[in-house]
């Protein structure tokens, strides 16, 4: 490794944390290929009793806003 190489993976180390992720950024811009982000939505679960599904309809139908 370069002595270059070296010093630089000494300063990196160095860095503080929050320091990190603008590094990295700037780095991986010097590189033709562009990393893969995922925008993924929220993904929620709901936990209830056995029947909520067979009741949903009569559920929305009580909060009134919600046509069937």
């Amino acid at each position: 490794m370069s002595v270059m190489r070296e010093e630089l993976h000494h300063l990196v180390d160095c860095l503080p944390e929050e320091k990190v992720a603008p590094l990295l950024r700037l780095v991986r811009d010097q590189f033709d290929e562009r990393p893969v982000v995922r925008d993924l939505s929220f993904i929620g679960m709901l936990e209830a009793e056995p029947d909520f599904a067979e009741r949903s309809e009569e559920i929305l139908r009580s909060e009134g806003n919600h046509p069937l």
